[in-house]
């Protein structure tokens, strides 16, 4: 390895502190201690997440499915969420607004009816974040949070970082945890092709007049879907995705008025809709790069793939890519003399996951065109008939609590 004077040099660099990079860290370190095997690994990350001041459930939270958080149980992270900031949901209701919630253009999801306890579980980001830190401190990984990268040089065994502070890090397998804009992805020179969906999506923290009843509920408009996410508190996690015109329209609303505009748009389904918090924005888009892995370097999560937030897939599917990456890797790490950047192996991670990734990408996009558009009523229409077709309504179920979908 031909690096620089006073360069550090890692086994495995994890580029990006987010929940999907902290739990990739966390299960590839449990993985290869209890394997009696501990090649270096250091998470770059300069933005080290603070201790949790505000008893408030923070407006960032996810919809987590069953396999996830099998995951994040086997990476000990589930264990350490306080129980008020996370809410199970047993139930699930979807329909086209304009109809009934009952009637044709409806579909209703049952944990009981799958012989499962619930169908996922609505979390705190900022508390799922805080739980996966603690664990990755505990796993004794190697942080580097003074400086942030500039640059990355891919060398024949090695990936070689760059920091602000003039630092320098060799790593023989760099892997992207670094989000949507993922500097690892440009650096490696890796097209990432995306598409915006004129939309923005409005999340807010609701208290309705009717209990969620441990339900997510969804509804079509012709503009995009709207969903109450319910949370521990009784309260309900609001996402609202519309036209970006009618989304800078709602944050500028009186809180009066937004609130007289939600409960109208769930058709006082929950009886009256009220907003207890800020309302915050943000831009919707479908995207994915073109490749995963590469020579010396792997994309999980947002790195490798956008999502649009109408089934709230986009952490799930992260996490998903995190577990089968720790998994290829432990078990080409315990052979002799192993090399982790070894381009064989990281594709068995690429295609355990490419395709399932852009399966779920693909359908949330057609879901969505289809619902805003001219054939929504047809659209709508197929989730009564999905909802009376009992055999594809459980594959369809059981598809999005990640049972199956891993590949």
């Amino acid at each position: 390895m031909s690096d620089a004077p006073g360069t550090r040099v890692v086994d495995i660099a994890i580029a990006g502190g987010g929940i999907v990079g902290l739990v990739f860290a966390r299960l590839l370190a449990a993985g290869l201690q209890q394997a009696g095997t501990r090649p270096s690994i250091t998470l770059l990350e300069p933005d080290p997440p603070q201790e949790l001041q505000d008893a408030d459930i923070d407006l960032r939270v996810s919809a987590l499915s069953p396999a996830s958080r099998e995951v994040l149980h086997d990476a000990g992270i589930w264990q350490l969420l306080p129980a008020s900031k996370v809410c199970a949901y047993e139930r699930m209701c979807v329909w086209q607004a304009g109809h009934s919630i009952d009637g044709t253009h409806s579909i209703r999801f049952d944990a009981a009816e799958l012989g499962e306890p619930d169908l996922g579980h609505v979390v705190e980001n900022r508390a799922l974040r805080q739980a996966a830190w603690q664990q990755v401190m505990s796993a004794g990984i190697g942080i580097s949070s003074a400086s942030r990268a500039i640059g990355i040089t891919e060398q024949q065994s090695s990936c070689e970082i760059a920091f602000a502070n003039g630092e320098r890090l060799s790593a023989r397998l760099l892997v992207g945890a670094d989000g949507v804009r993922s500097m690892v992805r440009a650096q490696m020179g890796v097209n990432f092709r995306e598409w915006a969906h004129t939309q923005s999506a409005i999340v807010a923290h609701v208290a309705t007049e009717k209990p969620h009843a441990g339900t997510a509920w969804q509804s079509f408009l012709p503009g995009g879907p709207v969903a109450l996410l319910p949370l521990a508190d009784g309260r309900s996690s609001l996402v609202w995705s519309c036209p970006t015109a009618q989304a800078r329209e709602l944050q500028e609303m009186d809180i009066q008025n937004f609130d007289k505009a939600l409960t109208a748009a769930f058709a006082a389904t929950l009886g009256t809709v009220h907003c207890t918090t800020d309302r915050a924005s943000f831009p919707l888009a479908t995207g994915y790069a073109d490749r995963y892995t590469g020579r010396r370097f792997a994309l999980i999560g947002d790195a490798a793939h956008r999502v649009h937030p109408l089934a709230g897939q986009g952490v799930n599917l992260g996490l998903l890519d995190a577990a089968l990456l720790a998994e290829v890797l432990l078990a080409h790490l315990l052979k002799p003399a192993a090399d982790p950047g070894d381009p064989v192996a990281l594709r068995r991670y690429e295609r355990g996951r490419k395709g399932a990734n852009l399966l779920a990408l693909g359908t949330m996009d057609a879901i969505n065109r289809a619902f805003s558009g001219s054939a929504r009523d047809i659209a709508g229409r197929g989730l009564g008939i999905v909802d009376q077709l009992t055999p594809l309504k459980s594959r369809l179920a059981r598809y999005a609590m990640g049972r199956g979908a891993h590949g």
